[in-house]
């Protein structure tokens, strides 16, 4: 430790050795003695303990750099998208110019409680985003407690009840399936209950010699340009025996093993989002299950947003799954038909269809024992 003559007292740490040999030195200066020693123990704790302070950082930069991390890693597109959004259009507003280390919990519980009956969804991914990125500041040692791990999400919204379809509703349907000229993309999601992604990305070679069975094994996902990526979960791959009347539909318009069997007539890659949309009001409007839509003046002219379905394709598998438990089908077997994670989600469905089985047959008992 030598006293400089600017006043300044001024000592070096040795921090390491270089990969020649060579000691690495890290000279510091103070005003004092004690302000030295103080910033020898910061230097040390710093650059040999791991364990000095971490200057704090503005949540939106921060936020930015754990986005990209996340951009990164293997994340699907939708679920990349979905966290894309609660950051830019719900967090990064408001949390976007504080500090890390100056929001507190009352904050983000304040903040959450904003969203109570909104979607489960939205409320999820702004939640997990929150938590996540304060986590990380955490794992970085810019906090030391993550604020977030007592905040209780809010109620949200009762999600919208499914329903099976009507035996009007599914004699439509599959009329239409057979009949129309573009039916088959209505007959395979009615008859296989595959989700809506994973039936644009099949293509002809994914079906067994005879049309008897189909490998499920690719999602066309918007979210990501409308490429060919991974299924929504490892269970989603699958083998589904095809039906006798879907065989029937599809025979006639076979082609080539890499051809989607839905596809842009010019592109020939698989259908496109706006292509499917209206498509499937086509579909809808020639089953009688469509009705006036509010206007728009916006997009006057454009079939989308003339006409309101009244089916979805998600109901359609809604459907299948019905139709399994009216065919006194295996749960675990029906769980593995529809590519289900959880065999909870199927046996949820088979327990509502239950009870409202129940319900008719205690109307069926009431009048057994009713006398005219």
């Amino acid at each position: 430790m030598k006293k400089q003559k600017s006043g300044l007292y001024r000592t070096k740490v040795r921090i390491g050795v270089g990969p020649d040999g060579k000691p690495i030195d890290k000279w510091i200066s103070a005003k004092t003695k004690r302000e030295l020693e103080d910033l020898k123990r910061a230097v040390r704790e710093t650059y040999i303990d791991g364990g000095g302070p971490v200057e704090d950082q503005l949540f939106g930069a921060y936020a930015q750099a754990w986005f990209a991390r996340l951009r990164a890693s293997k994340i699907a597109p939708s679920g990349l998208e979905s966290y894309r959004t609660a950051l830019n259009k719900d967090i990064l507003p408001v949390f976007g110019d504080h500090n890390l280390r100056a929001i507190r919990p009352s904050d983000l519980q304040g903040f959450l409680d904003r969203y109570a009956g909104r979607s489960k969804t939205k409320i999820t991914y702004v939640r997990a985003a929150l938590r996540r990125i304060l986590e990380a500041a955490c794992v970085d040692r810019i906090l030391q407690i993550n604020p977030m791990d007592h905040i209780v999400a809010p109620d949200a919204a009762p999600a919208e009840e499914k329903r099976p379809l009507t035996a009007d509703e599914r004699a439509a349907l599959e009329r239409v399936a057979r009949e129309h000229p573009q039916g088959a993309y209505l007959a395979v999601m009615y008859y296989l209950g595959v989700r809506p992604g994973e039936a644009r990305g099949l293509q002809w070679g994914d079906f067994a010699p005879g049309l008897q069975s189909v490998h499920v094994q690719r999602d066309i996902d918007y979210k990501a340009h409308g490429q060919a990526g991974a299924l929504k979960t490892e269970r989603s791959d699958r083998e589904i025996p095809v039906p006798e009347p879907l065989r029937r539909i599809l025979d006639p318009l076979r082609g080539l093993p890499g051809v989607y069997l839905f596809r842009g007539e010019r592109s020939g890659s698989a259908i496109a989002k706006t292509t499917a949309e209206r498509l499937w009001v086509e579909l809808m409007l020639a089953a009688g299950l469509a009705v006036p839509a509010k206007p728009n003046h916006y997009r006057a002219g454009d079939i989308r947003h003339a006409w309101q379905p009244t089916i979805t394709p998600h109901m359609l598998r809604h459907n299948f799954i019905t139709m399994c438990w009216e065919a006194r089908i295996d749960v675990y077997v029906t769980m593995r038909l529809v590519g289900h994670t959880s065999i909870k989600t199927t046996m949820d469905i088979y327990t509502h269809l239950s009870d409202a089985a129940r319900d008719l047959a205690a109307d069926e008992v009431e009048r057994m024992f009713t006398r005219v």
